[in-house]
Parts: C-alpha cells; structure tokens; sequence
C-alpha cells in the first residue's frame, strides 16, 4: 500500500473511531442521567410513602387520594407496599406492560416501618422518546459535518501528498534500476528540498559514471593503444590474433605485416613529428581500407611497421588485400626528397589452431622476402589456403545463403553460461551454424559478415530469431536463451516492427529469459541510435547484453546508459590471463566499471581451470568456454 494510502486511511480510522467513542459516550453518560434521575424520583415517591403512610383503612383510604396521581405523573407501572410476602397496597397505571416490553423493578425499605417495603416498577429511562429523523436530526447533521469535513481533508491531504508519493515511486525506481522508466516531472515531487538534493547527487552520480568511463578508457588506452598515433600497440594485436588462431569458428585468416622502410630516414633527417605526421596519414588510409572487410583491424608492430589482421580470408583474397594497400600507401604526401618510397608488405593466411609464434615468423620471413625480392614491394607466404578450401566469392556467398533460408536448414548449438558455484548453466547462448557445399560447418563469424555484404542480413536474423522464440516457447525446457542480433537489424524500421510485435504475444515471464547481445562494436558505431530500440526491449522485459567487450578500446558508457545486464568479454583478454598481468588489469578495470549497477561480467573463452580462476578473483560472474562446456546441437522438442 502507497504512503498516501496509508495515511489517509490512518487519518480516516482515527476520525471514526473518535465518531464512534463520542456517540458511544454521549448514548451512555445519557442513559446514566436518565438512570439517576429516575433513581430520584422513586426514591422521592419512596419518601413520601414513608412519611405518610398510616396503618388501618382510613389511612388507606388517604393515600388513594393522592398517591395514584404521583404514580401517575413519575410514570409508575405497577407500585406495592409489603410486608414480608404479603401485600399491604398495591396500584397499577391503566397502560400494562406487554410482554414484549422491557421494565425495571425497583424495591426499596421504608425508614419510618421498618417491616414494610416497597416494590415499584417502571419503563426504562427515556423509553418513550420519540426516534424519528427529526428528533435526532442535530445529531445527523453533526455527524454529516464531520464526514463533509473528513472528506475535503482527506482531499486536501492527497494533494498535497501526492509529491510524497512521487519522490518514493522514483526512490523505488531508482533501487530497482528503472529510472529510465520514470514518467513524471521531478518538480512535482515533494518535500522539494528531498527532490533538488536526489537530483543533485544522480547528477553527479551520473558525471561520476562518465569520469569512470573516461578513466576506464584511459587505463585500456595506455595499455592497448600506441600513444603517437593512437591504434593499437603489438600487446593488444598479440592478444587478437592469439584469439583469431584459438577460435574454432574460425576456419581461416590473413596477416599483412606492412613496412615504411623510409620512416627512419624521414626521422633521422626531417625530424620525428614529420616522421609521426607520415605514421598518422598512413593509419588513416589503412584504416578505410580494413573497414571493408568485416572484423578487420591494424595495429602498430613496430616502429616503422603496422600489422593488418583479416578474418576469413584466403591467400588469393590476401593478394588483392596487399595490393590495394600498396595502392593507398603510395598516394600518402610523401615527401620531396623520397622519389620512390620502399613500402614493403609480407603476407601469410593461417588456419584455427596455429601457434602464434609461428605465424608471426611466417609473416615476417614474408615481409623480408619482400623488401629483398623488390618488385612490386609485396610477397606472400604461401601454405595452401586456397579459395577451394576457405573462400567463397559475394555470388557463391548468396546462393548458399539463400538456400539455407529457403530450406530452413539454419542449425543452432548451445553453449552454457556456468558461475562456477552450480553444475546447471545460468544461461544458454544460441549459436547459429550451416554447412557449406563441402558439408563443413561454418559458425556465425564465418557467414554473417557476408550474409551483411549480401544484404540478406535481416532474412537471417529473422530466422534465427524465430527459432530462438520457438525454443523459448517449450516448457518442458524451460531455461534462459542469449541470442546474438546484428545492430543494423535493429536500426531497420521494419525488422524492429517485427521483432516488436513478436515479442509482445509472449507473457512477460518468458521475456524475462530472453538475452539480446550485440557486439561492441557495433554498440560503439551505433551508439546513440540503439538507444531507443534497446530501451523498447528493456521495457518488454528481456535482457541485454553486449559481447566481445575490450576487443577495442571504446568508451564504455553504454554500459549504463543501456542499463545492460551483462558484460561479455572479448576472449583475447581472457586467454591465459593468468599469465598476463596487461590482461588482468583491462579485465579489473571493466569490472570496476560495472560495479555499483546490475550489470554482471560474462568471461567468454575460458578453456582452463587457472584461466577461471583468475576471472573470478577479478570479479568475474560467469564464465562460458570448453571449461565449462562444449557447444551441443539445441533442437526443437
């Protein structure tokens, strides 16, 4: 019950039983005044009985006279003298009690004759009042007053508590972590003294999450990202290619190692910021070229060399790759006294499990081959990732897409969400999966990016949706489901219609074990746009989540602003974080950065006993890999 509410109705109680005590009062101190005074009038008859009473006819004859009259006028029934059980003198009032009619009997001795009594009977007191509306009518309209008055206070007091009510409903909303849903204005709320300060401290709560954020971003920047020309450092492409290599759903990749081998020259001769301004236009250019390629990235390896890292590619994919890159670099303002720039790129495609080590040796063994062999500046190492293998072209792409589609042949495996504390999985994340012509099976990470560059994107997240609801549906395993949706699905107006309208058919209890992920770095690309379909599906009761968290380093503001309910690492800052102290720092630093809300960070990749427990030491809520478990195909009942 409100606080209102309850005042009101304390208010409302306490005036009824004051009501209720006064009449119950009032009607007994009446009856008492009627009691006592007829109490006097007999003992008033008594007394004059008493005194003249006489003994013999005569004297009988006397009272007759008088005594019937006094009966008559004290409203005397039945009045008789005694002695012993013998009576004396008896009269009785022409009006008889019947037998449904209440009296009292009173009986008194006679000071004067002390072995005479006298037995007097009569109606209760005020027995003959008339009860009708009219003779209690100041009565009724006291009390009609007072219920008039009791009505328009109450009124008053709702008013006026009505901003009570409101500055708890927001206290309530902000302890559930709803604030996003508050619909009032906060300058109605009151004691406003209580308002103004609440607003004050989640302004500087707010600010406070920002300068965490910032500082969050700041630590990861220090250790991820080269300070001169802010891209990533060899630490942080280590860690992705490590993860890039280690990832089953990975088949295949690409490593360019590309070398300005003037820069020393520049730097020596021209000065450093020359040579950093050169580093800085280079990053650009190679930084609209990787953008074509989904999941691509660069990194500085060393010095004079940046490190381009391409999922899902194939040596003759790479080739082109290397030439485009070519291409840009000697557009760059290079300057007058270099006519010819030595720009050398070596290149190597990897397949999933190949130590890292192995690949950066071949990579650079590669770049060597290169700036020896001259030429056109590029070379390649080659070890049979070939097209037939690994690649496909957009058209091949869109044919075998579209027969999944048409086919409904689109698979799903499950993968649990474990804390480590409980043998069942917290959650169960779906993950999409088709075979190729070859009947290889090929993850998500594989055919989405090319299902996005086919533009049968939202068909595909369509159907894995449907089956995601479908599963969701079936009681007889009822668990929760995480399921991954492209950020662009969600911005186009007609699939978020759809995904709206399929959701409000499903009671709320089942929403609730509904998690929609999106990738980080489509959260940081789409930041301000998402807001408004991610609070829609907040507000219907599903989970949010976002995956691959400290794959690069972005601001993590979305965090709150989303009011996200889970955090997904990136599995490079998870592998072997035991051993790599870098890692365990960006890992503590997003924890800490989810600290004081409800948002719980998810360890994605965790494929060792000591990998866990490092995680959870660093605070850690679940952890989800081939630890735990393997994924399992997830087929509908």
């Amino acid at each position: 019950m409100k606080f209102t509410s309850q005042f009101i109705a304390t208010i409302t109680l306490c005036v009824l039983a004051a009501v209720l005590m006064v009449l119950v009062g009032a009607g007994i101190s009446f009856y008492q005044m009627g009691s006592a005074y007829q109490q006097r009038q007999v003992d008033a008859v008594v007394r004059l009985v008493d005194e003249g009473w006489r003994a013999g006819t005569e004297q009988q004859d006397s009272i007759d006279r008088w005594l019937p009259a006094l009966l008559d006028v004290n409203d005397i029934i039945d009045f008789s003298v005694l002695d012993g059980q013998r009576i004396l003198y008896r009269y009785q009032a022409e009006s008889r009690l019947s037998a449904s009619e209440l009296s009292l009997e009173y009986r008194r001795n006679l000071m004067a004759h002390p072995d005479l009594s006298v037995r007097l009977v009569l109606r209760p007191p005020f027995y003959d009042i008339d009860h009708s509306l009219a003779a209690v009518s100041g009565l009724t309209a006291a009390i009609l007053l007072v219920f008039v008055g009791l009505l328009f206070s109450l009124r008053w007091f709702r008013r006026q508590l009505r901003g009570a009510e409101l500055l708890d409903l927001r206290g309530q909303l902000i302890l559930d972590g709803k604030l996003g849903l508050l619909q009032h204005n906060p300058q109605e709320e009151w004691p406003h003294h209580a308002s103004q300060a609440l607003d004050k401290l989640l302004r500087e709560l707010k600010d406070a999450g920002k300068e965490r954020s910032r500082f969050d971003t700041f630590i990861r920047a220090n250790v991820f990202v080269d300070k001169k020309i802010r891209i990533g450092n060899r630490v942080f492409f280590d860690n992705r290619l490590d993860a890039a290599l280690n990832d089953p759903a990975s088949h295949s990749g690409a490593l360019l190692l590309v070398e300005l081998q003037d820069l020393e020259y520049i730097n020596y001769n021209l000065g450093y910021e020359r040579g950093d301004e050169l580093l800085s236009s280079a990053s650009v250019y190679l930084g609209h070229l990787i953008r074509r390629y989904p999941g691509a990235l660069q990194a500085r390896y060393t010095g004079n060399t940046f490190a381009l890292l391409f999922p899902n590619l194939v040596e003759s994919e790479a080739l082109e790759a290397a030439r485009q890159v070519m291409k840009l670099l000697q557009r760059l303002h290079w300057p007058d006294d270099i006519r010819e720039p030595a720009l050398f790129i070596g290149g190597v495609c990897f397949r999933y499990g190949e130590p890292l080590n192995q690949v950066e040796e071949e990579a650079e063994l590669a770049l060597r081959s290169a700036a020896l062999q001259g030429g056109d500046g590029y070379f390649m190492y080659y070890k049979g990732v070939t097209e037939e293998n690994s690649g496909k072209g957009t058209v091949r792409w869109r044919t075998l897409l579209g027969r999944q589609l048409e086919q409904d042949l689109i698979r799903l495996d499950r993968q649990g969400i474990y804390t480590g504390e409980q043998p069942e999985p917290v959650i169960h994340e779906l993950l999409a999966r088709i075979h190729d012509e070859q009947g290889r099976e090929l993850s998500a990470g594989h055919f989405i990016p090319m299902a996005e560059k086919c533009g049968l994107l939202q068909e595909l997240d369509r159907a894995i949706m449907l089956r995601c609801l479908t599963l969701l549906q079936e009681g007889d395993r009822r668990s929760t489901l995480a399921v991954n949706i492209s950020a662009a699905s969600l911005l186009n107006r007609g699939f978020h219609r759809w995904l709206i309208f399929e959701l409000i058919q499903l009671p709320k209890s089942q929403l609730s074990e509904l998690v929609i992920e999106l990738s980080e770095a489509q959260v940081s690309r789409h930041f301000q746009a998402l807001i408004k379909p991610l609070r829609a599906l907040k507000a219907l009761g599903c989970r949010l989540a976002v995956d691959h968290a400290g794959q690069d380093v972005v601001s993590t503001q979305y965090i709150r602003d989303y009011e996200l309910d889970y955090l997904k690492l990136h599995p490079s800052l998870v592998r072997d974080i035991d051993h790599k102290p870098v890692n365990q720092m960006a890992v503590r630093s997003l924890v800490g950065n989810c600290a004081g809300g409800r948002t719980r960070v998810i360890a994605v990749g965790v494929e060792t006993q000591a990998e866990w427990e490092c995680l959870h030491q660093l605070g850690a809520y679940a952890g989800q890999g081939y630890y735990f478990a393997r994924p399992e195909r997830f087929e509908l009942l």
